[in-house]
């Protein structure tokens, strides 16, 4: 059995000391650490911010960014191929409506999520963000999660 470059128990360990992780090892602790193992190291991560039972949460709100997907995941019935009359990118305008939407209901952050658009490259996301903070400075983005080819 070949020797693995990490340990579980000595990444949650240091996880739950608040170390900082590379992505390299989060994706191993993602691939080898039991669920358990994860849950009780987020709790004890939580404590830290947050003592005792209290939880919280964010009024955010959910936003496509587009619908145009070429990923072909078997369980979405959302997207559209590129070049279908149905397919959209949400533009600045309607981003700016859905901010001030969700800041009257006291929200304060946006979820992007959308299609995987085969011309939306990094340069269209970084300026769309940089155009969002500089529209609303206190806007929380939570945008580009990680994706795994379905198989």
């Amino acid at each position: 059995m070949p020797s693995l470059k990490y340990e579980v128990g000595d990444l949650l360990t240091r996880a739950s000391r608040r170390e900082f992780l590379s992505a390299e090892e989060g994706v191993f602790l993602f691939e080898n650490a039991g669920t358990a193992e994860l849950m009780y190291v987020g709790n004890q991560i939580k404590q830290h911010h947050v003592p005792g039972n209290l939880v919280t949460w964010i009024i955010d709100r959910n936003s496509n960014t587009t619908n145009v997907c070429i990923a072909n995941c078997k369980f979405c019935n959302f997207y559209r191929r590129p070049g279908h009359d149905e397919a959209y990118i949400t533009t600045l305008e309607e981003y700016r409506q859905k901010i001030e939407e969700t800041f009257s209901f006291g929200g304060e952050q946006l979820l992007l999520q959308g299609g995987h658009h085969p011309d939306l490259g990094l340069k269209y996301y970084t300026s769309l963000f940089r155009d969002l903070k500089q529209m609303f400075p206190n806007l929380k983005l939570h945008a580009l999660g990680p994706w795994k080819l379905p198989t």
